[in-house]
């Protein structure tokens, strides 16, 4: 004969009230996660452009084939990776792009070119052989972009990198039914994933045998300038996925290449201050998705480069902007007054001025 379930014991009782209460505290956490969920996920949106433009002499959807140099004009390359190729970006807005403008602003001076010779994927062994066809262009001055990836021994395929970065049990079936442990299982993986991105991007300086190629072909590149003739400075970027403050994970990275760069002697800069306390959504590419740098970031890396150039007089003088503002605004009788609120003779801002406050990176 069944049991009365008012006479069943205390403790079973309340055992069956406490997993009757989870159970439904559960469901209803489920149901509302199920109706809320579609309502809290953001509008797509792209900024990207609809279509992008080269010139028509361009082989590649990479920068032009230069012709000839012209005589009396100067010619910048810039060897680098991704982020100096700029993918999901106008090749006019990427930074060799944006310095070329700024040093063709002065009427008389002698034209600069600068080639974009980025190439995605490429890592610093790769680029000895970039850099070694840059040469060949009649360069009057190489700069070379780094980024934290640049030791990787190789480009990591689909395969290698689910298997780097991603949790295989993400895929299980339970988490595609049950919603609310979905979203629980998907933020714990991706805590995991920065983790062990972080460790990715910071082992190839550490371990001995990619710390020691990426050092040897920076070597290759510095004896190849010197063979040319050709000053060379290097520019390393920070990743833009965590923000650049107090706890950006790579300060022991960036710290490492400096010192191989100081060793084998190429003078550089580190664009990491730069970028200080800027939300990492306003300098990439297409946030959350794609950490390569946007139009702001390549704006600042261009000014910035500009800044270094002239501090170690890198460039022909009569090339130096001759106008330079503190602000950009509209102002009445700007022709009339343009000599108090700008040049040498009043406040002293001058392209070189700038460079010294903006220091040595």
């Amino acid at each position: 004969m069944a049991s009365n379930p008012s006479e069943l014991p205390p403790v079973k009782a309340r055992l069956i009230l406490l997993v009757a209460g989870i159970a439904v505290s559960l469901l209803t956490l489920e149901g509302a996660f199920r109706i809320a969920a579609p309502l809290l996920k953001p509008q797509k949106w792209s900024d990207r452009s609809y279509a992008y433009f080269i010139p028509e002499e361009a082989e590649t959807l990479q920068d032009v084939v230069p012709h000839p140099k012209a005589a009396g004009t100067f010619r910048i390359g810039v060897v680098g990776d991704s982020f100096t190729f700029g993918p999901n970006m106008q090749l006019s807005d990427t930074f060799p792009k944006r310095l070329q403008g700024m040093l063709n602003l002065n009427n008389g001076a002698p034209r600069v070119e600068v080639l974009n010779r980025g190439k995605t994927g490429a890592s610093t062994e790769v680029e000895v052989d970039l850099v070694r066809k840059a040469l060949k262009e009649d360069l009057d001055l190489l700069v070379l972009e780094i980024t934290l990836n640049d030791a990787e021994p190789h480009i990591l395929t689909r395969a290698e990198r689910d298997a780097t970065f991603n949790s295989p049990w993400l895929k299980w079936k339970i988490f595609s039914i049950w919603k609310s442990l979905g979203f629980v299982a998907t933020r714990f993986h991706n805590t995991l994933t920065v983790n062990r991105y972080i460790d990715y991007h910071s082992k190839f300086f550490k371990e001995p045998v990619t710390a020691q190629r990426f050092e040897a072909a920076l070597m290759r590149i510095k004896a190849q300038a010197e063979a040319a003739k050709v000053p060379l400075l290097a520019m390393v970027f920070p990743l833009f996925d965590f923000p650049i403050n107090d706890r950006y994970p790579f300060v022991e990275a960036h710290g490492i290449i400096h010192s191989k760069l100081e060793k084998i002697g190429i003078s550089s800069i580190d664009l990491t201050r730069a970028y200080q306390n800027i939300p990492p959504a306003r300098l990439q590419v297409i946030p959350g998705r794609d950490n390569h740098p946007n139009e702001i970031a390549h704006r600042i890396a261009a000014e910035r480069l500009l800044a270094a150039l002239v501090d170690r007089k890198l460039l022909p003088e009569a090339t130096l902007p001759k106008r330079v503002f503190r602000t950009r605004k509209e102002m009445a009788g700007f022709k009339a007054n343009r000599e108090k609120v700008w040049g040498r003779a009043s406040r002293g801002v001058t392209v070189e001025s700038v460079a010294r406050s903006l220091g040595r990176d």
